[in-house]
């Protein structure tokens, strides 16, 4: 099953008095995230280039969603899968990937660790790796996929205002950018990051020592940084306010969001990655 074609809804609760809020629910994806996207054209394109031979083994590093859904792929079309995961990802993610068959290489630390290991097994021979971060195709996925489904169901006869989105490998936000902005040329880009010292799964600040060589940032015209914390809060807003059970991240993109247009108004389209199922043993939800 190909990714895609995921809802865009607008979110009235949580909009301030004015302004208006939409968002893409890339939950509805196959294995649950964005990153069904990035991985469905990823794997796709390695295979018709010849660069994965039929039964291959992939390695690759990941803070869960991409690996996720690279696994689901990897076990479709009988490829052995080791995922090079931080420590610091939650439980859920790690059942979720040895669910789909998934050996899991647990690297003390966070993604850049885990890319650092990943990158001594393919060198040593032990497999094929896609490298999410240096992927032309995981930016085409978003270019030739998100950015014209969201034009195409766009519901209003003037354009948004203000696009806003994670920044991790920066995949979802340089696609959407490019492919958004060759028809709202004055769309401001919004890149959502945590503070470097203060890190949300998924997610990448631009002070981080590694930047991904396909994040094309010229493309953003504002940044936000999110403390863990603050994300957390607007998680339970989001299912308070309009019944949205959402990812960490994605809370961090809808505080984003509400200040920004309680700031300067307008409307806004936000990107969000994925729900709350990976996130249940950690706030807001670990009291439960």
């Amino acid at each position: 099953m190909k990714p895609g074609n995921t809802p865009l809804v607008e979110l009235r609760n949580l909009a301030p008095a004015g302004t208006r809020l939409f968002a893409k629910l890339e939950w509805f994806n196959p294995t649950g995230s964005i990153k069904d996207r990035a991985a469905w054209y990823m794997f796709r394109n390695a295979v018709e280039d010849g660069k994965l031979k039929p039964g291959q083994p992939l390695i690759e590093a990941t803070s869960g969603n991409t690996g996720i859904g690279l696994a689901r792929l990897a076990l479709i079309h009988r490829h052995p899968m080791a995922i090079c995961l931080p420590s610091t990802a939650t439980e859920e993610r790690r059942r979720l990937l040895r669910a789909y068959g998934a050996e899991l290489i647990v690297v003390e630390g966070g993604p850049n660790d885990a890319i650092a290991h990943a990158r001594s097994l393919v060198e040593s021979g032990q497999g094929h790796m896609l490298y999410q971060y240096g992927n032309r195709w995981n930016v085409y996925a978003h270019f030739l996929g998100t950015s014209r489904e969201i034009l195409r169901d766009w519901p209003l006869d003037e354009p948004p205002t203000h696009l806003l989105a994670a920044y991790g490998t920066g995949g979802t936000i340089t696609g959407n950018s490019r492919g958004l902005k060759m028809t709202w040329k004055d769309l401001r880009v919004h890149s959502v990051e945590p503070f470097v010292d203060d890190p949300i799964g998924g997610m990448r600040s631009q002070d981080d020592p590694f930047q991904p060589p396909i994040a094309d940032l010229s493309l953003v015209t504002d940044r936000h940084e999110v403390h863990k914390g603050v994300a957390e809060l607007a998680v339970a807003d989001a299912m308070k306010e309009e019944g949205l059970f959402v990812g960490t991240s994605s809370g961090a993109i809808l505080h984003a969001a509400v200040e920004t247009l309680s700031g300067e108004g307008g409307t806004a389209v936000v990107l969000l990655p994925d729900d709350g199922w990976k996130y249940l043993s950690g706030a807001p939800w670990s009291e439960l």
